[in-house]
């Protein structure tokens, strides 16, 4: 996490007002309702019941804030993905683990979805933002990495596949998040779960 979204040090025996985490947490929404271009510190002081020098003191800039948000954004859509993986034995059932992970995480809130791509796309043009989304990548291809190991994929192979499987997945979800509920999808899918097997 960026210096800049660390929470300030308190004094000692200061309890937390919860300001910090109330901030965040209307972060948080804002972005899931408006999206990145949707967010200005006046909405989420109102939102949070704080004022808006708070949002400069814990987290340095909105960038800052939005990293912090892209941090929670990519854990939940971990952990999502992960509750998918158990008992897998091959690098179809890992793809395959993947792509029902974020299905569900779009079946029960599109909205994260959507905001994890439009922070992506906002990652181009912003370095703090770039930052926050190679941390999240860097998570996913690291828990990636541990069951691809298990599954017997050569360690020479983990990290190609592994961004294999990531573009891979994010390309479908986007298809998707489009509203490609079609006959069309679920032969993509399966031609991607297909080849992930036959490049491991």
């Amino acid at each position: 996490m960026e210096a800049a979204a660390e929470k300030q040090p308190r004094g000692p025996g200061r309890p937390s007002t919860g300001a910090r985490e109330r901030v965040l947490d209307a972060a948080v929404e804002t972005l899931l309702e408006e999206g990145y271009a949707g967010l200005t510190y006046a909405k989420v002081a109102v939102r949070a019941g704080e004022n808006k020098s708070l949002i400069s003191y814990y987290f340095g800039s909105k960038q800052g804030l939005v990293a912090a948000v892209a941090d929670i954004i990519g854990e939940r859509i971990t952990v999502a993905v992960v509750s998918e993986l158990n008992n897998v034995e091959t690098v179809p059932d890992i793809a395959a683990g993947m792509i029902a992970g974020v299905w569900k995480v779009m079946d029960e809130d599109p909205r994260l979805a959507r905001l994890y791509f439009d922070l992506s796309a906002v990652s181009v043009v912003d370095d703090d933002v770039r930052d926050a989304i190679h941390l999240v990548k860097d998570r996913w291809r690291e828990v990636i990495a541990g069951f691809m190991l298990d599954a017997g994929v050569r360690a020479d192979r983990v990290a190609p596949l592994g961004t294999f499987l990531m573009s891979g997945v994010q390309g479908l979800a986007i298809e998707r998040l489009e509203g490609d509920q079609s006959d069309r999808l679920e032969a993509a899918r399966k031609l991607f779960v297909r080849a992930a097997g036959a490049i491991a």
